[in-house]
């Protein structure tokens, strides 16, 4: 099984860290540096600048099938879901997961003063512990510590009986993983993952009506009706969609994702899904693993680091623990090679 685009990285074998960190496609290394050179020389357009954060929130909105006037632009998840804990009415309860990442539960955690109360329970459980007096469920659809999906549907149908807000982070989803958008009130995504860009552009989708009934956490002039305006004066009303959650971006954070978000609308998730799943499936016979369904595989292999590190496989270790993440520059060579690492003695 080979890679899927394989002359597009520049990313050597064994490289199956993407979970924490995805390797970026030529294209958007060259849009990178292309940016920095225009800004060495003083030649940065600053409107294209701007122009390029609207043709990465349509491109994202593309490849989750939600409109773009429903999505804000930021630079983090943890901050982003601050715009969901800061508009929670005061003592309202959250349910996470236990083990949830924190970029979900320290924004709810901050509000603590304002007499928010952070709930959690087993992963297994999330459904059955939603109730009435909980104003948000906040979770991974794809857990960070060990790739286990979350069974979406369910959790918005107990959502919706009980009238809580459903808030999924899609960030280790998003970019492998086909999901319904539609069964989400809000959707936090960072995009230096599987979706292959920079830190930063972050994203926040939210239901129609939200987006008019959150108020602005940040407001700021790139928020504005018109970010264009000459920036003088106090005069400057909010967008009046998704945008008005938007932060000024990152200097090159748009022009480098943009390449990646192309080419992976282009390729499609769920051919990305097939490769990746197939890849880790393989892997799992190999070694004599249960299979997950995810492209996060958890292995248990004793002195990892002494095995994985000498022979170029790059993947999160934690004591005996790795976290391996097989994504669209992957291929079974490089699962023979991760294979024959674990095997080593």
């Amino acid at each position: 099984m080979s890679a899927i685009v394989g002359n597009d990285w520049n990313v050597q074998r064994g490289y199956f860290n993407t979970a924490l960190r995805g390797i970026p496609p030529r294209a958007s290394v060259e849009a990178a540096q292309q940016t920095l050179e225009l800004w060495s020389r003083g030649e940065l357009d600053w409107i294209k600048w701007l122009d390029d954060v609207e043709r990465v929130r349509s491109a994202f909105a593309a490849l989750i099938g939600i409109p773009p006037a429903q999505i804000g632009v930021g630079h983090t998840t943890a901050g982003l879901v601050n715009v969901v804990a800061s508009n929670l009415k005061s003592n309202s309860r959250v349910l996470v997961p236990e083990k949830e990442h924190n970029s979900n539960t320290i924004p709810f955690l901050g509000q603590q003063h304002r007499g928010i109360v952070v709930d959690t329970a087993p992963w297994t459980e999330m459904a059955n512990r939603i109730s009435g007096e909980h104003a948000v469920v906040a979770l991974s659809l794809v857990q960070s510590i060990d790739g286990s999906i979350a069974d979406l549907r369910t959790i918005s149908q107990r959502c919706r009986q009980t009238g809580s807000l459903l808030c999924v982070d899609v960030t280790q989803a998003a970019g492998w993983l086909p999901f319904d958008a539609s069964l989400a009130d809000i959707i936090v995504c960072s995009s230096y993952k599987w979706l292959m860009g920079p830190n930063g552009p972050a994203f926040i989708c939210l239901r129609s009506d939200l987006v008019e009934s959150f108020g602005q956490l940040q407001p700021n002039w790139f928020a504005c009706t018109e970010p264009h305006a000459a920036p003088y004066g106090v005069q400057f009303a909010p967008a009046s969609s998704a945008r008005k959650f938007d932060v000024v971006p990152a200097l090159i954070s748009a022009s480098a994702l943009l390449p990646s978000l192309a080419l992976i609308n282009q390729v499609g998730v769920e051919t990305i899904h097939r490769h990746n799943t197939g890849l880790a499936e393989k892997l799992c016979a190999r070694l004599s693993v249960a299979y997950n369904g995810s492209s996060i595989v958890m292995l248990e292999v004793p002195e990892a680091t002494q095995k994985l590190k000498p022979r170029g496989i790059r993947a999160t270790i934690r004591g005996d623990r790795v976290r391996v993440a097989i994504h669209i520059y992957n291929d079974m060579e490089d699962v023979e090679a991760l294979v024959k690492a674990v095997l080593a003695r």
